[in-house]
């Protein structure tokens, strides 16, 4: 069976009906690619949405129809810098914790069957959402933040001093190489104004590149009374991050980070970084663990 004929359209908003079976992937990918598109998105996020949108639909064509066959409305619209996939159905469901993380080191035969395609999802889509209704249907939502070259480069910084030695700064847009110079000199400001410690807002922090954590690695030794390192030797600077674990235990931290982006999120948790710079996910959570 095709796809039903027409596109259903709102302000930024498409959606189709697919009603079939497996057949339907392919009809599925070049909706779903076509569409990335028109919202916004480049090869990078088409294709991100075309995979994470497959690997779904298959394990729902699989695993949720009895028969191998049903109806899925696939439905993607803009959100501010996100491009939104929603898929709805009616069929079992299963719970998404339960799904092991897949073996990725071990030989191919020792590798347990499944559970790729779940992990695949969460590994393109920054934010990955199962609910189950067994009248109103199931819904999954996939979210991805889209690589807006225009955004890049792009940062704004706003300061709070909710104390005479605690400063909140407030960062939106993205931290990377152009511009992660500004946000050392920002805390290098206040430090002669009594600052001790330092909360670093980032839910409007769109993207951060290895040179925000050279930036996050500056701010916590000038927190700390020591000289900054030379921010241009980038790779040495990243290798002296671990200096903050054998650092002199002290009641509370310097420097926290306040609800980062899952993006932002990720690229802390790759360098190892959320083991070393304690994260909250609210600026009172922040304030009352470094005050």
């Amino acid at each position: 069976m095709r796809a039903r004929a027409g596109v259903t359209r709102s302000p930024l908003r498409l959606t189709r009906t697919f009603e079939g079976s497996l057949e339907q992937l392919a009809l599925m990918r070049e909706f779903v690619v076509e569409t990335a598109q028109v919202l916004g998105g480049n090869q990078e996020d088409a294709f991100a949405c075309e995979l994470a949108t497959d690997e779904a639909a298959t394990n729902i064509f699989n695993h949720a129809f009895e028969t191998g066959q049903g109806r899925i409305t696939l439905t993607m619209w803009r959100q501010d810098a996100q491009v939104v996939t929603r898929l709805h159905y009616q069929g079992r469901s299963f719970d998404p914790s339960r799904i092991p993380e897949p073996s990725l080191t071990g030989p191919l035969e020792e590798r347990p069957a499944g559970g790729l395609g779940l992990y695949f999802m969460r590994q393109l889509m920054d934010q990955v959402d199962f609910e189950f209704d067994a009248v109103n249907g199931n819904v999954l939502t996939m979210r991805r933040i889209l690589n807006i070259p225009e955004r890049y480069g792009f940062m704004e910084l706003q300061i709070e001093r909710p104390s005479g030695n605690i400063a909140v700064i407030h960062v939106k847009g993205s931290v990377d190489g152009s511009n992660f110079k500004q946000l050392i000199e920002q805390v290098e400001t206040l430090i002669p104004q009594g600052v001790e410690r330092v909360a670093l807002e980032i839910s409007g922090c769109e993207y951060m590149s290895s040179s925000g954590l050279v930036a996050l690695n500056a701010i916590t030794k000038l927190l700390r009374g020591e000289r900054a390192p030379d921010p241009e030797n980038g790779w040495a600077v990243l290798k002296t991050l671990d200096d903050a674990r054998s650092a002199p235990a002290t009641a509370k931290p310097t420097l926290a980070l306040i609800n980062p982006t899952p993006r932002v999120d990720r690229v802390l948790d790759l360098a190892g970084l959320k083991n070393i710079i304690p994260t909250y996910s609210d600026t009172a959570s922040a304030l009352a663990a470094l005050g």
